[in-house]
């Protein structure tokens, strides 16, 4: 089996789309959610996305560069292979990064432009490919503009991701090894396009693995899997916490991981269960369902089923991916 490293870097893409209150569901107690607590949703899930994007993008290029542990068979290069991005080297010697965005190109689909400034640092480690190496990205303006109706977020701040497994590209084509990471943010500022502004934490592992779909050998896909990795108000695999963009406190944590693959779209759920506690109430949202709120029993779901109560009234939804 032939194994090309770049376009495995790029099949690593985010989780895109919202996911969360899709406008197809099927209702089994007319009940309907807040609107706030919909837009926290759609917001949970765009700074995830948006974060995994970038995440994949930076390790995309470092691979290419010698000082940060090159790890393909290109030619050494400091031009960017980044949509919309230059990359300022001069600051190489302390094994530093500077990725600027123009603001002006479409990139990806649904088209996009990102703006601003990431710096990229290997703040631990001698390259960034050996396990327990860590980056450090400092966000200064990073915006991303959907261009099909100017929505945009923008981040301001600092987080790490730790390389926990090192890269072993050919245990990873060979399914023996896996990638996987480490991620912090601390007091991340999210501002949203009406100026409605968010602070957000994070704290999670990812692990990235290669292997066949089940009853079908011979089509390969890459397996992602998320669990979150703290403990924080009570909750044990807390993945996010913060203050929303409404000022309502929020903790997301995980009561199992969360897991899903290319096969099927690496940001349709097969499996899982997270829960939203905003304002003192659980949103549990179950992962990887048919369209009668039940595991789904195909490789590929319907979608998920999110449920509340309300006194002593309890509700679910099941939407649509």
């Amino acid at each position: 089996m032939k194994t090309n490293k770049s376009i495995l870097f790029l099949a690593i893409i985010s989780i895109a789309g919202t996911i969360l209150f899709a406008s197809c569901f099927r209702n089994k107690n007319n009940a309907t959610l807040d609107a706030n607590i919909e837009q926290h949703n759609k917001d949970a899930n765009e700074y995830k996305s948006e974060l995994d994007q970038t995440d994949n993008d930076i390790n995309n290029a470092l691979k290419d560069i010698p000082t940060f542990g090159k790890t393909d068979d290109a030619t050494s290069i400091l031009s960017s292979p980044l949509c919309g991005c230059t990359i300022d080297s001069t600051d190489i010697a302390n094994k530093i990064l500077y990725f600027n965005f123009d603001g002006l190109t479409p990139c990806f689909s649904p088209s996009v432009t990102r703006s601003g400034q990431i710096k990229v640092q290997l703040t631990s480690g001698n390259y960034w490919k050996d396990a327990g190496s860590v980056l450090t990205e400092t966000f200064t303006n990073y915006k991303i503009t959907r261009l099909s109706d100017n929505k945009s977020i923008m981040f301001n701040g600092v987080k790490t991701l730790e390389n926990i497994n090192g890269n072993d590209w050919w245990g990873f084509a060979l399914s023996t090894s896996s990638f996987k990471y480490r991620e912090r943010a601390f007091n991340i500022d999210v501002t949203f396009d009406n100026n409605q502004q968010a602070v957000w934490n994070s704290a999670r592992t990812t692990e990235w693995s290669y292997n066949t779909v089940p009853g079908s050998p011979s089509i390969k896909q890459i397996i992602f899997d998320a669990d979150g990795d703290t403990s924080l108000n009570g909750f044990n695999t807390v993945d996010s916490w913060g203050t929303n963009r409404f000022g309502s406190p929020f903790t997301t944590y995980y009561n199992t991981s969360v897991n899903s693959n290319t096969y099927c779209g690496l940001w349709r759920f097969n499996s899982g269960e997270l829960v939203h506690h905003v304002d003192n109430t659980d949103f549990t949202l179950t992962l990887g369902v048919d369209q009668n709120g039940n595991p789904s029993s195909l490789n590929c779901a319907y979608g998920f089923k999110v449920e509340w109560s309300n006194g002593n009234n309890h509700y679910d939804v099941v939407l649509s991916y």
